[in-house]
């Protein structure tokens, strides 16, 4: 017999990250019946040594410990307690059980290069990959992959993996974070060298000589003069990059700094003016960040992980084309593993508008109004497209094309602001919904037909809440999904509660304020 000993981080978890905890212990060990549950280990005896790269692969503890009467106690260490240990440089301490984290860090490896608003973090797709029992060489799908973190999972767990998402911002961190990870290291070395002498170069540029690329009237708005001449000059020199990963390591270093040297307000989702002056050392900030970028590349280089052989791939697209836009074949997807957008709550595109308009993704306004109306849980909308919207869901109030609860609870939405004297914004709601839940009904369509039989979608949902007349109303927007998902074919499983991350919850009165994954079965 062999006793095993898993021994819980030294933060402590929540309350769901216990349950999944044990959730993905029975997905990649089915085989283990009994286990001592404790608030620190979970303890547990079987009749064979168990597969040490899956020991590995565990998420949520920090050391394993096992023995039998013919070995003596043996350790190993999780590889995601050493990749959280990467970002504090001190690789000496890597394989030094004592060293064991001591606060929860979602910012490891190259989850750190991008802020990104809405992402779910990193050990909760881990853990959710686990529990799903995914075998290495198989493929997940994220349709909604914005910032890309269930690919760099994927990459670290050796799956294959796919990631679509509409916004060209999203689709270049994603594509930068798993590309960095297998640039060699001495191209890293070359990189830093060139641009640490890059301070103090000439910027004595024409910002017009742009124009036929960029709309630098709008960059004028959003900049100091000295400031965009900077960006321009960098945006030139990584444009002459012949190093496609280098060319994308170096855009997203960019792009991460742009808020802090513009005039938009960092701390606010939507665009707005800050009242103080952005930063003006621009080269250092970019250098800056570009040597902590490739610090934690060189790190993950001195840890000697094996790099898996998958293949990962992202693609610029609309999740409702999904099989147009990525030419997945019908049943070749292993598992799902989500987030979508949530109902009308964050200004997704709207926190990356100086990114596309800088690196050109938006050129005019009018471009940028078009991809933004193209985001699913997008809250803006013309009177005109609201005239539209509101005939197609009135009709639906008679011919259900969602299914009922939903529909109830858009009509009774629509019908208190129509009959009350609120402001436009309110009289959008309903239509709004009513779009966020029939395009949310086409990619569930998409989804099913790419997953095999018998396979999961974990989909992480967030509920908000509006005021409709005088009336406060909550939007179960993950009972919601659940329906609509059964109604195009999948099975609901069930439903695990989340404790809601703070990022969600600011800048809006009806912000989240529940949360939870959603566990369906094709």
């Amino acid at each position: 017999m062999f006793k095993y000993t898993l021994s819980l981080p030294k933060y402590k978890l929540r309350a769901y990250e216990i349950r999944l905890a044990i959730h993905e212990l029975d997905g990649l060990f089915p085989e283990i019946s009994e286990k001592k549950i404790t608030n620190k280990f979970i303890e547990f005896e079987t009749n064979k040594p168990l597969d040490e790269e899956k020991l590995k692969r565990l998420t949520f503890f920090s050391q394993v410990e096992f023995e039998n009467l013919r070995i003596s106690k043996t350790k190993i260490i999780p590889n995601q307690v050493l990749f959280e240990k990467l970002n504090s440089g001190n690789n000496q301490c890597l394989f030094d059980v004592d060293f064991a984290n001591t606060s929860r860090e979602i910012r490891y490896l190259t989850h750190s290069f991008h802020e990104y608003k809405g992402r779910f973090y990193p050990q909760l797709v881990k853990s959710l990959i686990n529990y799903s029992g995914t075998k290495k060489g198989e493929t997940l799908l994220d349709p909604f992959c914005g910032s890309g973190t269930s690919l760099v999972e994927s990459f670290l767990c050796g799956l294959n993996a796919v990631g679509t998402d509409i916004n060209p911002i999203a689709y270049l961190i994603a594509k930068s974070k798993i590309r960095s990870l297998r640039i060699e290291a001495k191209d890293l070395e070359k990189t830093i060298q060139q641009y640490a002498e890059f301070i103090g170069s000439n910027v004595d540029i024409d910002v017009k000589s742009f124009e036929h690329s960029l709309d630098i009237d709008y960059l004028q708005n959003w900049f100091p003069l000295e400031n965009l001449k900077k960006v321009l000059v960098l945006i030139g020199h990584i444009d002459k990059e012949v190093n496609d990963n280098i060319k994308l390591l170096l855009k997203v270093t960019l792009s991460n700094i742009l808020r802090d040297v513009s005039y938009q307000d960092p701390t606010q989702l939507r665009i707005r003016r800050r009242k103080d002056e952005p930063r003006k050392n621009i080269f250092e900030e970019f250098n800056k960040n570009l040597y902590s970028n490739i610090n934690v590349l060189r790190n993950f280089h001195n840890m000697n992980f094996e790099k898996p052989d998958t293949k990962i791939q992202n693609f610029l697209c609309d999740v409702k084309n999904l099989k147009s836009g990525t030419e997945l074949e019908n049943n070749s997807i292993d598992l799902v593993v989500t987030s979508p957008p949530y109902a009308t709550a964050l200004p997704y595109i709207d926190t990356d508008r100086i990114s596309l308009f800088a690196f050109g993704y938006a050129d005019s306004k009018d471009a940028f109004r078009q991809l933004e109306k193209t985001m699913i849980g997008n809250r803006e909308i013309t009177p005109k497209e609201r005239e539209q919207l509101e005939n197609e869901m009135v009709e639906s109030f008679t011919n259900r094309v969602l299914p009922n609860d939903v529909t109830k609870l858009i009509e009774k939405i629509y019908f208190l602001n129509k009959n009350t004297d609120v402001g436009f914004r309110r009289k959008n709601t309903a239509c709004l919904l009513f779009k966020y839940f029939s395009d949310m009904k086409l990619a569930l369509e998409q989804i099913n037909q790419v997953l095999k039989s018998n396979r999961y979608v974990y989909m992480v949902v967030g509920n908000n809440r509006t005021t409709a007349g005088d009336e406060l109303i909550k939007i179960p927007t993950d009972e919601f999904i659940g329906i609509t998902a059964e109604k195009v074919g999948f099975k609901f499983e069930r439903k695990i509660c989340l404790e809601v991350q703070k990022s969600y919850s600011i800048h809006s009165k009806n912000s989240i304020n529940t949360e939870s994954i959603l566990v369906l079965r094709k």
